[in-house]
């Protein structure tokens, strides 16, 4: 069975680092988002002191939803409005 085929391969921290042109600290960052910003799945196999591995299936399909993910947009946050000090303001806030 070729490894393309084998949909129990498992990927380590590496794999999916070099995968996703990322760092471990990146990856870290995605596992802990919250639930509604496409969190990186927790992996399948972790042990106490070990290397976590994660299934490729799992690792490609939340690469698939991050990519049609709609993230903000670069600069944004620069035609937010300000206050008389040029503070940001929130627009929640009454």
């Amino acid at each position: 069975m070729s490894k393309a085929t084998n949909k129990f391969e498992l990927m380590s921290t590496k794999d999916i680092c070099g995968q996703l042109c990322i760092s471990s600290r990146t990856l870290e960052r995605y596992r802990k988002r919250a639930p509604n910003e496409n969190p990186f799945p927790e992996p399948d196999c972790a042990y106490m002191g070990g290397r976590n591995k994660w299934l490729r299936t799992k690792v490609t399909a939340w690469q698939i939803k991050e990519m049609s993910r709609s993230t903000r947009k670069p600069m944004s946050h620069l035609n937010l409005t300000r206050d008389d000090k040029g503070r940001l303001t929130r627009p929640d806030a009454a």
